[in-house]
């Protein structure tokens, strides 16, 4: 099981583009699955990720957080569990891909 508190700290103290297995293995009794499985039936909206994160951030000029999502491209995946029909910004339309996302602080 993980919580929403867990992936934003998670985020927060992330810098760079991790995957779902680099959390899993920072957690116990956590599997990749179970995080995937996590990120797909919740929704996070701004406003609720700025109200668990507001209090972390000094207000100074070198503070910021910024956060990526994006559609990776796997057209020519097969049997890649969740490899699904998404929408691509860079494509504008549909293609085959999974969900990413990345942080950095």
């Amino acid at each position: 099981m993980i919580t929403k508190q867990q992936y934003v700290e998670y985020l927060i103290c992330t810098i760079g583009n991790y995957t779902s297995s680099n959390l899993a293995e920072h957690l116990d009794d956590v599997s990749h699955d179970v995080i995937t499985d996590y990120l797909r039936s919740e929704y996070f909206t701004a406003h609720s990720l700025w109200e668990l994160v507001a209090g972390l951030i000094q207000d100074s000029p070198e503070s910021f957080m910024l956060v990526d999502d994006s559609v990776q491209d796997k057209r020519y995946a097969q049997f890649i569990e969740l490899v699904k029909l998404q929408y691509s910004g860079a494509e504008h339309g549909l293609i085959r891909g999974n969900w990413h996302s990345q942080s950095g602080t």
